[in-house]
């Protein structure tokens, strides 16, 4: 057990290591630095709400901040899945020279985005309180909804990262599959628009329910399901699990094919 201990807190130790080294490199050479942070979201934001709210006038309550959760969230998934997807090619030095955990640098890779994550949060907490919003006691679930998102996404870095080590095209495919799956999240638009019969298949996109159960939490103060949340926490829990599984499959062979 003492050793146990020992390994846990030394792995800690090296994670928290590698997400300030990840977060200090990513905007080292940058001008605005950790202002980038915040304009990206903002810029995305900026471009939409435009064109859904000024020029095709979109009828919905609130659709600043109806929006802006959304792209915040997003933004999280795709930029803690692409650098978790190379964070083990990013440090093939490291890797070959020194043995230690190598799913710890995709935990730091996703840990790193977290932060950038709680960032945009504040942003987002400005315009919703602007707004003349209140949480309820609903709003406390958004917390454990984070650790469910950190898990799901954590589990895909995972499995990205471990065939991207392999297969370097997979980086071009799966930004074409972010940009597919941008469209059929309910991220610029709300599923009361899309045809009943169609709404089942978006439910099966996890994101549909990270992102809309933390709009129903904050917006209308309602509670999803017990089920729903049932099946939320088995998907994410399930996600990561089939990540690390398929991660320490294949980690043996990860210094050879980087």
């Amino acid at each position: 057990m003492p050793q146990t201990n020992t390994s846990l807190v030394r792995n800690l130790q090296i994670i928290s290591q590698l997400v300030r080294g990840e977060f200090k490199l990513r905007y080292k050479s940058s001008l605005l630095g950790y202002f980038w942070t915040l304009f990206k979201p903002l810029m995305l934001f900026g471009v939409i709400y435009l064109v859904f709210s000024v020029f095709l006038r979109s009828p919905m309550q609130n659709y600043a901040v109806y929006l802006l959760l959304g792209i915040v969230l997003w933004t999280f998934f795709t930029e803690a899945t692409m650098t978790g997807m190379n964070s083990l090619t990013g440090k093939r030095e490291l890797i070959t020279k020194i043995y230690f955990p190598r799913q710890t640098l995709v935990y730091a890779a996703t840990l790193s985005s977290l932060i950038t994550l709680l960032l945009n949060l504040l942003i987002f907490a400005v315009f919703y309180f602007g707004a003349g919003l209140l949480p309820g006691w609903a709003s406390l679930l958004f917390l454990p909804y984070l650790l469910l998102l950190l898990l799901f996404t954590t589990g895909i870095s995972l499995i990205l990262a471990s065939l991207y080590a392999r297969f370097h095209d997979l980086s071009h495919i799966w930004e074409v599959i972010l940009q597919i799956l941008f469209w059929i999240t309910p991220i610029v638009y709300d599923l009361s628009f899309v045809p009943e019969q169609f709404r089942a298949w978006l439910y099966l996109n996890p994101m549909t329910q990270f992102i809309s159960f933390s709009r129903r939490i904050f917006l209308i103060d309602q509670v999803p399901s017990l089920k729903q949340h049932a099946v939320l926490l088995a998907v994410s829990l399930g996600v990561f699990a089939i990540g690390y599984w398929f991660f320490k499959k294949t980690e043996y062979k990860v210094a050879e094919m980087i």
